[in-house]
């Protein structure tokens, strides 16, 4: 839910009259709340124009930062209470492109690494391109607001042409909010940095991933640890949270600690580098919980590919869309649109290895189904004839099933390295299968074996 606006400065009056600002969604999800979507009271504002004076990012420095701190301006309670003090009125002047209708809710999600991309181009980093970036902005969410400051001084240092992607929250990120408040403070106000936490967690519409990620800062500091320490823990501890969750049943902020937990995944057998793979294999056992590939299969059969690819940017590639793109054209079939987006192949960089992990999963997942056809497209887009990557980490997850499936996959995946320059993969298939299907460890040895006989 982060990068969530932008803002452009329409008019500025250095003289203390209103300033006209348009506000853009940058990003939207289907299930959020419509009249959430663009801000409508005087707090926002406030955390905007303290923003545009606050001297980062090649903002320049303005009054309204000293009166107003970082930490003040992520305090719902601070910000609903204060917001009076320095804008005097708000008022809504025009509105573009809401509500939200099917065709523009596919646009953003269809179009998420761009707008993403756009979030970060501004007038004060020298990003912004009006010729690029503004037909993108034509087709967004927006609105116009004339802001009366309550002192000339709170917007003296805004300039007409000005624009940004803005940090400012609202209903929608409010959590997010208090968990950045409680970063903030962590060191110096402890006590302030729990409450920020217990606030993301007690919101009754928050965003789950910004609940599950104050659970865990919140343990974190009741624990005594460091804060950057808390952040490069492994998968334990989001792992354990989603099961936690999942048994209390709040499948939401489960599925969100489990993307942490498959993301932060960082296991090997051998040799070879299986990711998140025990994290699936563990959340399966002990809550039968659906692999990602698996899950959003369920998604998009119910027509539901928004929620599907908000998870797999999460696991797979930290935000960005390559890896959700390429799952949505699996999951419709499109196997020509699949291919364009791995561009050079799945193998070569780590976007490419998530592609082959998730497209051989989506492949057992069809031949469970009885779907062979499709399960062998996606099977050979998945190993490329020669990658036993992929079928490795379907095995290790638990997602190479039942095992007579698994065992005729991978023997047909053995067949195909009939010569000495796969020897290193097939050594790769006896690893892992000694450890998840003896049977096929065998069949992968002997093959060798016959293979080098004179």
């Amino acid at each position: 839910m982060k990068n969530m606006y932008r803002i452009h400065i329409v008019h500025a009056d250095r003289s203390g009259g209103p300033v006209r600002l348009r506000v853009l969604l940058v990003h939207h999800e289907p299930w959020w709340d419509q009249a959430e979507l663009l801000p409508r009271d005087p707090g926002f504002f406030l955390q905007v124009l303290r923003e545009a004076a606050d001297g980062e990012a090649g903002r320049p420095r303005g009054p309204l930062a000293d009166e107003v701190g970082e930490a003040q301006s992520l305090d719902p309670a601070f910000v609903h209470s204060n917001a009076h003090r320095f804008v005097e009125r708000v008022e809504r002047v025009a509105v573009r492109h809401h509500p939200v209708d099917d065709a523009l809710a596919v646009y953003y999600r269809d179009s998420y690494d761009v707008l993403d991309r756009l979030y970060y181009a501004g007038t004060f980093n020298g990003g912004y391109r009006p010729d690029e970036h503004g037909p993108l902005e034509e087709r967004l969410v927006q609105a116009e607001y004339d802001i009366w400051p309550t002192d000339p001084r709170w917007t003296q240092t805004l300039r007409t042409g000005q624009c940004w992607g803005t940090g400012a929250w609202g209903p929608l990120s409010e959590a997010e909010a208090s968990v950045r408040r409680g970063w903030i403070l962590w060191d110096d106000a402890p006590e302030g940095a729990a409450a920020a936490f217990r606030h993301a967690i007690g919101l009754e519409h928050g965003d789950p991933y910004a609940k599950a990620q104050a659970r865990m800062e919140l343990d974190a500091l009741l624990a005594g640890r460091d804060r950057y320490a808390a952040q490069d823990e492994g998968s334990d501890v989001p792992l354990e949270l989603a099961l936690r969750l999942w048994a209390e049943g709040r499948e939401e902020e489960a599925r969100a600690a489990y993307a942490e937990a498959v993301f932060r995944g960082d296991g090997s057998i051998g040799d070879v580098f299986v990711g998140g793979a025990a994290v699936i294999a563990e959340a399966r056992r002990r809550a039968g919980m659906e692999s990602p590939a698996e899950y959003g299969h369920r998604l998009a059969q119910a027509g539901d590919l928004s929620r599907a690819a908000a998870e797999l940017r999460r696991i797979y590639d930290n935000g960005s869309a390559r890896v959700a793109a390429f799952a949505l054209a699996l999951y419709a079939g499109d196997f020509d649109r699949a291919e364009e987006i791995c561009g050079a192949g799945i193998e070569g960089d780590l976007e490419g290895t998530w592609m082959g992990w998730f497209a051989m999963d989506l492949a057992f997942v069809h031949a469970r189904a009885g779907d062979t056809d499709t399960a062998r497209r996606m099977a050979e887009l998945a190993d490329e004839g020669w990658n036993s990557g992929p079928f490795l980490h379907a095995l290790a997850s638990g997602s190479a099933r039942p095992p007579e499936l698994a065992m005729e996959m991978g023997t047909a995946l053995v067949d195909k390295m009939a010569g000495p320059a796969e020897d290193d993969e097939i050594q790769a298939i006896i690893d892992v299968a000694h450890v998840h299907l003896p049977e096929l460890a065998a069949y992968a040895h002997n093959a060798r074996a016959t293979r080098e006989s004179p």
